[in-house]
Formats: structure tokens, C-alpha cells, sequence
């Protein structure tokens, strides 16, 4: 289910982007096809990978081209796709909108990529120039509700679409199965994602039997200033939270509730799973019995689809399970691969874009199932929506997370309320 946004501070022209020239296979020079979508891909296919390498959003995803790295060297010491190997381009946002259309301007016309892939918290910035050069645009819905929009034709949601304005059941059953009766949801001002998130999780509970206890979809991006809101949540008697932001919001939460000696059944941090985690013995201290979401199955899960991806980690030096950064890039790649098997052995930009609107049970390899998603559908209310999809998430004891069974749901409401 994908899962959870951030947004926006100035950016200065400065500090512009950092390419770094990545390719898996075939040199920096290969060209993309980019400028005119009807234009048949070369031998190497360049993907371009738009995410926040620095500036406020930085720490979710400074991962993020590992997952595409592994990716596009598995399919390459598989021999391609079609006959073409793939490489790809890494572009920073800064994590800016105006930072976003730069880097992408940047990938499209001096890197002239093929497609995009997003894993970033500023992707809406880069979007209307990326529809407008006809430039494919794969990634998770992770700041805004531009990847639910049909005339965004260019975009594809590759963890599933989320509808702003629904509930799902998942959040209140995964909640329920674990013994909370007052729920509370934490999201950001600046992200409409993360808000109305926040916001569903009350009313998804509330649908479940549960207690809406405390809803605020309000704090600042990026905040630890979670003081007031710690205290509201004891007085409402809340003793689930699920929080889309920053884990470092999340961790200021969860300080803050141990010294007002609230115990929670639930603590649900949206982002923060993965190997980093893991490296920093402050983080695996303080975050002992914290619930991470997982962008598809957690590793820990060991079933086929997981243990293919942590060999092709393996590969480019990942051993431990892979960060939020690094399953968003890897599934987004492996819906690039979906694509550019359905459009044959001379794709164009405009018959990739085609050919990938026809699947309907995308699952990332497995990763994303039980749930599968449609990409000829926005908004949609099918199983593989985040609105109706389902909850991954592990649980941190000791030194490593342990595996929780993903909670699936289904569409029940319209959003009612705004936080």
C-alpha cells in the first residue's frame, strides 16, 4: 500500500542536480529516443531515475539507485529484453518541484532517456514537462494526486493509484488484527498524499469498529515538533498511529509518547524499513517494537518474488533488506521491464506507453501480491489500488525486522472529512 510524500522548499539554482552517470550496460552516450515518442528505442535503452538526492526529503531516498541498479543488471545478465539492454541516468530534485522540472529537462534533453522513473516526494514538478515531450513516467504515488489524473496519460503508478478522496478497509483491519480500539493518523500540510492519508486511516478505523481518536493532517513537513500532538494523543486514549511522513517525525512521535508513558499496540511508520535502519544502532535502539510498511512484500517474507529481489541486491552490494528508496525503484523498473516486453522488439516511446496501459495484473514479479495492479485504470477501486490494496508491513525485535501478514481490503467509503 503504498506508502508516503513530502513536499516542498525553495531551492536555489546552485545547487541544481547531480547526474551520475550509472549505466549497467553500454556507455553514457546511447541515446533514449526521447523528443519524439513515435521514434524506435536503440540497442541500449536509457532510463532515466528522477529522486531526491538532497535538500529536506533526501534521507527517504538516497537508496533509490540501487534498486534501479539491480534491476537493469538483472535483466542485462539475463540478456536484455528484446534483443536491447537497458542502462539508466540518475537525476536530483533537490527535493524541489522547480528542482524536479530541472532534473528532468536535464534527463530528457541532454541524457535523452527513454522513460522516467520516479522515486521522489517532488515528482508532481516534473510532470507537465514530461507530458508534454511525450515521456513515459513510472513510479509510486508518493506525493500528490497527479498520478490518479487520465489526462497525466503519460504516468504510471506502478505500486497501484491512490484515490484522495477514498477509504480502504485495510488500515482499520491491519489495526484491529492487532489489538488497537482508538486509532490516530499523522500526516503533513504539504503533502496532499500524506493528508489525506492521515485522514482515511480514522475513518477506515472507525468502519472496522475502532475508535477515530485523533487525526492531524497538518504538521509541517519534515517536523520533529511533535510535542502537542504526542499529548493529544494520550488524552484521546489512542493506542494505534499510523504515521505517512518522514521517519523522523515518526521517531520524534514515538520519543515523545515514551516519556508521557503511553503504550501503543501500534506504531506504524510509513517509511523507514530497510537496511539503513538496521545499520544505525540508535535507530534499531529506539525503534524496538515500531511496525515499518513495506512498499510490496518485506523481505523477511522469503517467498520467491523476494528472494529474486534480494539476488539482484546482492549483486550491486545490497545484503541487508532493502530500503523504502530501494523497493520503490526496483518494482517501478520492474513495471519498465513489463512494459517493454509487451511493446515487442522495436518499441517507441508511444507504443511502450501503449502496450503498458494493456496490463491489468502487474505484481512486480510477485512482490506486490497478493495484490496486482491495473494500469488502464486511475482512481481505481480494484485490488491494486492503494486505496482498496493492501498493507505490508514488518516489526522491529532486536536486530532485525520480523515479518507481520499483509492485510488486504477493499474499497468502502468516500473521504468525509479533511483532519
Amino acid at each position: 500500500m503504498n506508502r508516503k510524500r513530502r513536499r516542498q522548499i525553495a531551492a536555489g539554482a546552485g545547487a541544481l542536480l547531480t547526474i551520475i552517470a550509472a549505466a549497467a550496460c553500454g556507455s553514457a552516450s546511447s541515446q533514449g529516443g526521447a523528443g519524439d515518442s513515435t521514434q524506435a528505442a536503440p540497442a541500449t535503452i536509457k532510463i532515466g531515475l528522477l529522486t531526491d538526492l538532497t535538500g529536506m526529503y533526501s534521507s527517504a531516498y538516497t537508496t533509490a539507485a540501487k534498486g534501479i541498479n539491480a534491476y537493469v543488471t538483472m535483466v542485462n545478465d539475463d540478456g536484455g529484453i528484446d534483443g536491447h539492454k537497458l542502462s539508466y541516468v540518475v537525476a536530483d530534485t533537490t527535493s524541489t518541484p522547480t528542482g524536479a522540472e530541472t532534473a528532468a529537462q536535464v534527463l530528457v534533453q541532454r541524457d535523452n532517456v527513454f522513460a522516467v522513473v520516479a522515486d521522489s516526494g517532488v515528482t508532481f514538478g516534473a510532470e507537465p514537462y514530461l507530458l508534454r515531450q511525450g515521456v513515459p513516467l513510472v513510479g509510486a504515488p508518493l506525493d500528490g494526486p497527479e498520478w490518479d489524473s487520465a489526462k497525466n496519460t503519460n504516468m504510471f503508478a506502478s505500486t497501484g493509484t491512490m484515490d484522495l478522496n477514498a477509504v480502504s478497509s485495510a488500515p482499520g483491519e491491519f489495526m484491529k488484527a492487532h489489538g488497537v480500539t482508538s486509532c490516530a493518523g499523522i500526516g503533513t500540510d504539504n503533502s496532499p498524499t500524506s493528508a489525506a492519508s492521515a485522514t482515511a486511516v480514522g475513518e477506515s478505523c472507525a468502519a472496522a469498529g475502532l475508535k477515530n481518536g485523533y487525526v492531524n493532517s497538518q504538521l509541517a513537513g519534515g517536523s520533529t515538533d511533535v510535542g502537542a500532538i504526542a499529548l493529544a494523543i494520550k488524552k484521546a486514549g489512542v493506542n494505534g498511529v499510523d504515521v505517512p511522513a518522514a521517519p523522523s517525525t515518526g521517531f520524534a512521535l514515538l520519543a515523545a509518547l515514551k516519556q508521557l508513558g503511553v503504550n501503543l499496540k501500534v506504531l506504524l511508520l510509513d517509511t523507514g524499513y530497510g537496511g539503513d535502519l538496521l545499520a544505525s544502532s540508535a535507530s534499531v535502539q529506539a525503534g524496538q517494537g515500531v511496525m515499518f510498511a513495506s512498499q510490496g512484500q518485506p523481505a523477511e517474507l522469503n517467498t520467491p518474488a523476494t528472494q529474486k529481489m534480494a539476488a539482484a541486491l546482492a549483486k550491486v552490494g545490497v545484503t541487508g533488506p532493502p530500503t523504502f528508496a530501494e523497493q520503490v525503484s526496483y518494482i517501478s523498473m520492474a513495471a519498465v521491464a513489463a512494459g517493454l516486453k509487451a511493446a515487442g522488439q522495436a518499441p517507441t516511446q508511444k507504443s511502450f506507453m501503449g502496450a503498458l496501459r494493456t496490463i491489468d495484473n502487474f505484481s512486480a514479479d510477485g512482490l506486490l501480491s497478493p495484490g496486482a495492479v491495473n494500469f488502464s485504470q486511475y482512481n481505481q477501486a480494484g485490488a491494486g489500488s492503494v486505496a482498496a490494496g493492501c498493507v505490508f508491513a514488518a516489526q522491529l525485535e532486536g536486530s532485525k525486522f520480523v515479518p507481520l501478514a499483509p492485510v488486504c481490503g477493499r474499497k468502502i467509503s468516500g473521504l468525509t472529512t479533511s483532519g
